[in-house]
C-alpha cells in the first residue's frame, strides 16, 4: 500500500490522503507533466506519477491529517515546514544508527534503481546539464542517502546524494558521497538532458527512513542553496496536483544550528605535535579538514607516518588524541624510534565523528630523547562489515611527567601558548596640539555666491563666506565640528540635501592655502527650472558626523536664495549631455537624461593613480617600490584648454584621461586611501597619521581631475580603502591583529564617518561614479552594512554602492547582502584566473536577480595577482612571457575570456587589472598605451552594443542554448529568447542555436577590428528548435574569434 496525492479533477478535498494500491496511480496523477522554465524545474515529492519496486520498502505520505501506519518508524511527523504541507518517507525504517543491522536489499540499497522507485514526468524546453537539489529531513546517520536517474537509466552522477548538514530540519542539498568525502562533494549530482521534450525523472531508495519533500533541477552550476521551500512547481500539461494544509516550521533550536566542528583546546601543560604536521600522502593517510589524518577505506586498510620529536629530552605522559567514529572502532599504535609505546582501540561515537577525552589514550612515564622519531600507525575498523571507519586522529601530546622535564619544557610551553590579543587601535595623531592654529584671520561677511554654469547636470557651486578656520584647528575642528548642509528644492517639489565642506581660501588648488573663510557646496541640478536653497550650519563637537544640530553659525545658518536652471548645451561624450548615471533596479545603470543604459570598459590600474607628484602633500612611503607618478608618457595628450593647477601642474594625469577617453573607454579607478597598503602613498588628510584633518588643496586638485573625467565621459571608480587598512584583520584569516592605519578598526566611528562625508561632499556631484567600500574587503557584514547606510544617508544622488572582496570570500561577503538585506547595489568582482570570469559574472548576475534586487555586476580584477591584463604583444618586447620568463597569455585571450566573457555573462562591464609581474604593472603603471590594442577591443565591444541597439538590459546569459550549460569558455550566448541572441565564438567554426519559433537574420561581427555586421554562409534561419548558423565570412587575415547577432525579423 502507498499514499497517492489526489489530483484536483478527482473532486476530493486536497486535505484528504487515502490509501490506494499501486495500480490505481494511473487513475490519479499519472498524466501530470511538470515544466522546465528558464533552466529550472521544481516538483513536490508527493506529486509523483507512479511508484515501482515497492515490495520491500515503499514511499508513504505524511500530511497534517494523516501519518503512515507502517512500522517500524522511529520518527515523529515532520510535516511542520514541509513544502505543500506534505512529504514522503521510505518505510519501514529498520536502520536508524550504526548499531542497527545493515541488510543490503532490505534497509540499504547501494545500487541505484533497485528499491522504492518514484517517477516524475517533466517537459524540458532547454537541453543541457541540470544539477539536482533535494529538500530532505534527516535525523540520524542512516537516513540521509538517495539516488536519482532519468528515463530508466541511473548514471553515476545521480548516485549517492548525501546529507550531513542541516540535521533535524528541512534542508536543501546537492552533494555526492565520494571516497574522499563521506559528507559529499558539491556540483557532482547532475543529469544531462540531451534533447528537449518529456523525460522521466526517477528517485530510488538508498537508506530507509529517508524523508523526501521536494526536488529542484537547475542548469546553474553555482546555484545558491534555496531558502525555505524553494521555487514553485509549474505544470506543463495534465491536472494540477492537490495542495495540502501547510504547517508553519517550528522555531529553530540551538541543536539545529549547523556549526563547523572545532578542535578541543589543547591541554595547558602539554606539548603537542599536531597530526597535520606529520607527513602524509605517501603512507596511506590523507589530511581531512586541515586538521585530522585519516584513511580512505576504499584504498587502504592501514596507514603510518612519523615525525621527529622536537621537544627537550625527558619523561612524558604521551597522549594519542583520536577521533571517535560511528562506522567502526579504529586501532592505533604509537612508537618511538620504532619501539611500541602503546596500542589503543578507539570506542564508537554516537555520531559520524566526535572529539574529546573519551577518545584519547595516555601512556604514562615514557622516556623520550630530543630527535626521537615518533610514529603513528592506524587500522580501520567496521561495526557491521559494510561501512568502515577512517582511523582519524588529531595529535600526539606530551605532558611532562616529572619536575625536571617540566622545567625544560617551560619555554616550549610558553611559545606554544596563544599569543595575547594585541591592543586594537586606530589612532589619529593631530599635526597640531593647539586648540586653534595661529595667527587667526577674519571671519567672512556671510555673503553667498553662486558659481558655475546654471544648466541641468552641470556643477553649480555655492561659495559661502563664513567662519575663519585652519586645516589644523582642533577646537572647533572645521571638518568634524561644523555641520554645513544645503537643502535644494525644485518647483516640482524635488528635494536634495547636500553636505558642504571647508574650502580654505576658495582657491586652494592653486594657492595651497591651509586656512580661510570659504565654505562650499556643489550641486548637479537634475531638473531645469526654478530652484531654491536653504543653508543650515551648526557648530559643536562632532556635529558634522551624526548630523547634530549644535549651535547655529549666525553668519550663514538660515540664509536662502534661488536660481534658474536652463537645459544643458553639451553633446557627445560629455556626461552632462546624458545626465546622472543611476541605479534603477536593473542589472545595468541608466543615464537619467538620455535614458541610455551603461556598459563600462576601462582601467583598474594603477590602483595608486592618485599617488601623483603634482598633488600637494603626496608622499611616497615606499619610494623604492612605488615612486610617485608623473605620467610623463601622457603629457603630450594634454590639450590647450584642458585644466591645470599652479602654473601647469597636472598635465600628465589630465593627458592620461584624455588618452583613455580618446580610445573609447569610459572608466578608470583609484584608491582614495591606501596608507599601510601596497602603494602607501594616497590619503586625503594633511598628514598620513592625522585622520581628522583634511588637505583642502590636495582634494581640490583631485576634484579637477575627477571633473575633467566627467567631461570626457568617464565613470569614476572610487575604491575607498583596501584590504590592508579596511579593518583590524590582515588577509583572509579573520584574525584581528590590529591595523593602526584602519579607520576605526573597520567600525563606523568618527574617522570613517568623516571620511565618507568628505568624499561625498567634495566629489558626489560627479555624474557617473560608484562608491566601492574597498579592495578585497574583509569587514564583517554588520560593518559593511553600517558603512553602506552612512553613504546612503549623505549621498543625495544615490550613486552605485559596490563591494569587492577576495575570490574565495565572495559567498561569505556577498550573500548576506542580497536583496533588501542591505542598500548595496553592485559588485566589483575579482577572480584567481581569467578563465573563471564568465561563469562568475553570470553567477552573481543570476543570484542577485533571483533574490529580487539585481546588482550591477562588474569584473574589475580578472586574473591572478601576478597576471591580470597583459601588455600588448610587442610593447617593450612583450611576447606572452612575464618578467620572470613564465609564459602567460596575450591580449587575445583577455578579449575572449575577460571582455566578452563578462559582457555575455550579464556583467555590466570590465576594468582591466594589470597584475604585478608585467611591465607597467598595477602599482607603477604610468603609460596606458601599454594596453593600446586592448583599449581598442573594449571600444569595439561597446560600439557593438550601442551601434546595433542591442537591448542588453532585457537579456540574460543563456549558454545552454548553444550547447554550453556548464558555462565554460567554449562559446557564450547572451539572449532575450525569441527576440535577439548574441553569441561569441573564440574559434572559427559552425555553431548550433536552440531558438524559438520564427524567422531570424544571422549576421557576423569581428571583435578585433569592429565595423559593420557581415554576412556569413547562412543569412536567415527559421526557429523552432536547434538550427545551424553556418560559417563566418572569409577574411584576408587569420581570424580567430567571431560574434554572431541573431535577430528576429
Amino acid at each position: 500500500m502507498l499514499h497517492i496525492p489526489l489530483c484536483r479533477n478527482a473532486r476530493v478535498a486536497a486535505t484528504v490522503a487515502i490509501f490506494v494500491v499501486f495500480s490505481q496511480a494511473s487513475e490519479c496523477c499519472a498524466e501530470t507533466v511538470f515544466a522546465e522554465r528558464g533552466g529550472m524545474v521544481a516538483v513536490e515529492a508527493e506529486h509523483f506519477a507512479r511508484q515501482t519496486k515497492m515490495d520491500v520498502r515503499s514511499w508513504q505520505l505524511t500530511t497534517k491529517e494523516r501519518t503512515p501506519q507502517v512500522t517500524p518508524d522511529g520518527d515523529p511527523s515532520h510535516v511542520a515546514g514541509a513544502s505543500n504541507g506534505a512529504y514522503l518517507e521510505i518505510l519501514p525504517d529498520t536502520r536508524r544508527t550504526h548499531a542497527d543491522k545493515l541488510i543490503r536489499g532490505t534497509n540499504f540499497a547501494p545500487q541505484a534503481g533497485q528499491m522504492g522507485i518514484l517517477e516524475y514526468k517533466v517537459h524540458f524546453s532547454t537541453p543541457g546539464r541540470y544539477y539536482v537539489w533535494v529538500r530532505a529531513h534527516s535525523t540520524g546517520s542512516e537516513d540521509n542517502g538517495l539516488h536519482v536517474g532519468i528515463d530508466g537509466q541511473w548514471p553515476a552522477t545521480g548516485q549517492r546524494l548525501q546529507w550531513c548538514a542541516g540535521k533535524r530540519s528541512w534542508f536543501w542539498e546537492s552533494k555526492q558521497r565520494t571516497e574522499e568525502q563521506h559528507c559529499g562533494e558539491p556540483h557532482k549530482i547532475f543529469l544531462d538532458i540531451e534533447k528537449p521534450g518529456e523525460h522521466t525523472i526517477s528517485f530510488s531508495m538508498r537508506e530507509d527512513g529517508f524523508e523526501f519533500d521536494k526536488f529542484i533541477m537547475t542548469t546553474r552550476r553555482e546555484f545558491a542553496r534555496p531558502e525555505g521551500v524553494g521555487p514553485a512547481p509549474v505544470v506543463h500539461s495534465g491536472d494540477s496536483p492537490a495542495v495540502f494544509p501547510v504547517v508553519p516550521p517550528p522555531a529553530k533550536t540551538a541543536e539545529q544550528v549547523v556549526k563547523a566542528a572545532s578542535p578541543k583546546k589543547l591541554g595547558k601543560n602539554a606539548l603537542v605535535m599536531l597530526a597535520s604536521a606529520f607527513p602524509h600522502g605517501s603512507g596511506g593517510y590523507y589530511l581531512h579538514d586541515g586538521k585530522w589524518l585519516a584513511i580512505n577505506p576504499e584504498k587502504h586498510k592501514q596507514a603510518s607516518t612519523s615525525a621527529t620529536f622536537p621537544f627537550p629530552t625527558g619523561k612524558y605522559d604521551v597522549t594519542l588524541r583520536c577521533v571517535g567514529e560511528n562506522d567502526g572502532r579504529s586501532r592505533y599504535v604509537v612508537t618511538a624510534d620504532k619501539a611500541t609505546i602503546g596500542e589503543y582501540t578507539c570506542p564508537l561515537a554516537d555520531k559520524m565523528f566526535a572529539e574529546g577525552p573519551k577518545f584519547h589514550r595516555t601512556f604514562k612515564d615514557i622516556s623520550l630523547t630530543e630527535g626521537t622519531v615518533i610514529g603513528v600507525q592506524s587500522f580501520i575498523g567496521s561495526a557491521d562489515g559494510q561501512e568502515y571507519s577512517r582511523a582519524r586522529w588529531s595529535a600526539v601530546a606530551f605532558t611532562p611527567a616529572d619536575e625536571k622535564t617540566a622545567a625544560l619544557a617551560k619555554p616550549y610551553l610558553a611559545n606554544q601558548k596563544p599569543k595575547a590579543a594585541p591592543k586594537l587601535e586606530s589612532p589619529t595623531t593631530p599635526v597640531s596640539s593647539d586648540p586653534l592654529k595661529m595667527p587667526r584671520g577674519p571671519d567672512g561677511s556671510g555673503d553667498i555666491s553662486i558659481a558655475g554654469e546654471l544648466k541641468q547636470w552641470h556643477k553649480v557651486t555655492l561659495d559661502m563666506s563664513g567662519p575663519f578656520a585652519h586645516e589644523q584647528d582642533n577646537a572647533p575642528n572645521p571638518f568634524t565640528d561644523y555641520n554645513l548642509a544645503i537643502t535644494f528644492k525644485h518647483s516640482s517639489g524635488a528635494v536634495y540635501r547636500i553636505p558642504g565642506y571647508f574650502a580654505a581660501d576658495g582657491d586652494a588648488a592653486n594657492s595651497s592655502a591651509e586656512s580661510g573663510n570659504v565654505w562650499r557646496a556643489h550641486f548637479a541640478p537634475p531638473l531645469t527650472g526654478k530652484w531654491t536653497y536653504a543653508v543650515a550650519m551648526h557648530v559643536g563637537e562632532l556635529a558634522a558626523l551624526d548630523d547634530k544640530q549644535g549651535d547655529p553659525v549666525s553668519l550663514l545658518d538660515g540664509q536662502s536664495g534661488e536660481f534658474e536652471i536652463a537645459a544643458s548645451d553639451k553633446v557627445g561624450r560629455d556626461l552632462r549631455a546624458h545626465g546622472q548615471l543611476r541605479y534603477v533596479g536593473e542589472s545595468y545603470l541608466q543615464f537619467a537624461g538620455s535614458k541610455q543604459f551603461f556598459l563600462k570598459a576601462g582601467a583598474d590600474a594603477p590602483e595608486t593613480l592618485l599617488g601623483y607628484a603634482d598633488f600637494d602633500g603626496t608622499v611616497a612611503n615606499k619610494p623604492k617600490k612605488v615612486k610617485l607618478k608623473t605620467y610623463q608618457p601622457h603629457i603630450g595628450d594634454w590639450n590647450d584648454g584642458d585644466p591645470t593647477w599652479q602654473d601647469g601642474k597636472g598635465k600628465g594625469l589630465i593627458g592620461a584621461i584624455n588618452y583613455l577617453s580618446g580610445k573609447g573607454c569610459n572608466a578608470f579607478s583609484f584608491l582614495t586611501y591606501n596608507a599601510g597598503g601596497d602603494g602607501d602613498n594616497v590619503w586625503p588628510f594633511i598628514q598620513r597619521e592625522d585622520k581628522l584633518h583634511y588637505d583642502c588643496s590636495k582634494l581640490d586638485q583631485w576634484a579637477i581631475v575627477f571633473e575633467h573625467g566627467t567631461q570626457r565621459g568617464m565613470y569614476l571608480h572610487f575604491k575607498m580603502q583596501e584590504t590592508e587598512n579596511d579593518d583590524h584583520r590582515r588577509g583572509t584569516s579573520g584574525e584581528e591583529t590590529g591595523v593602526p592605519e584602519s579607520l576605526d578598526g573597520g567600525q563606523l566611528g568618527p574617522q570613517r564617518k568623516l571620511y565618507v562625508r568628505e568624499l561625498v561632499a567634495r566629489f558626489g556631484h560627479n555624474l557617473a561614479l560608484n562608491w566601492n567600500l574597498g579592495e578585497e574587503n574583509t569587514q564583517t557584514t554588520d560593518q559593511i552594512k553600517a558603512m553602506l547606510d552612512y553613504i546612503d544617508a549623505w549621498d543625495a544622488y544615490d550613486h552605485n554602492r559596490v563591494l569587492h572582496t577576495f575570490p574565495g570570500q565572495q559567498d561569505k561577503q556577498y550573500r548576506p547582502l542580497l536583496a533588501d538585506a542591505s542598500v548595496l547595489t553592485g559588485l566589483s568582482l575579482q577572480n584567481s584566473g581569467i578563465q573563471d570570469t564568465h561563469v562568475q559574472a553570470a553567477k552573481w548576475a543570476d543570484a542577485s536577480r533571483a533574490a529580487g534586487k539585481p546588482w550591477i555586476v562588474a569584473f574589475d580584477e580578472s586574473g591572478t595577482a601576478a597576471h591580470g591584463q597583459c601588455p600588448d604583444l610587442g610593447y617593450e618586447g612583450y611576447d606572452g612571457h612575464d618578467k620572470t620568463g613564465k609564459m602567460t597569455y596575450t591580449e587575445h585571450k583577455v578579449r575572449h575570456q575577460t571582455l566578452w566573457g563578462t559582457l555575455l555573462g550579464g556583467g555590466a562591464g570590465v576594468e582591466y587589472y594589470f597584475g604585478y609581474q608585467y611591465v607597467e604593472n598595477d602599482l607603477v603603471c604610468e603609460d596606458w598605451r601599454s594596453r593600446d590594442r586592448s583599449w581598442d577591443y573594449c571600444r569595439i565591444a561597446l560600439e557593438f552594443f550601442s551601434d546595433n541597439e542591442i537591448p542588453f538590459p532585457e537579456m540574460r546569459c543563456h549558454d545552454e542554448l548553444v550547447g554550453n550549460p556548464q558555462r565554460n569558455n567554449s562559446k557564450y550566448c547572451f539572449a532575450k529568447p525569441g527576440e535577439v541572441y548574441v553569441i561569441y565564438l573564440p574559434k572559427k567554426g559552425a555553431v548550433e542555436l536552440e531558438i524559438a519559433a520564427g524567422g531570424y537574420s544571422v549576421q557576423w561581427f569581428d571583435p578585433q577590428v569592429g565595423g559593420s555586421l557581415q554576412a556569413g554562409s547562412i543569412e536567415e534561419v527559421a526557429g523552432g528548435g536547434k538550427v545551424s548558423l553556418g560559417m563566418p565570412p572569409e577574411t584576408d587575415r587569420q581570424q580567430t574569434d567571431w560574434v554572431l547577432l541573431v535577430r528576429k525579423k
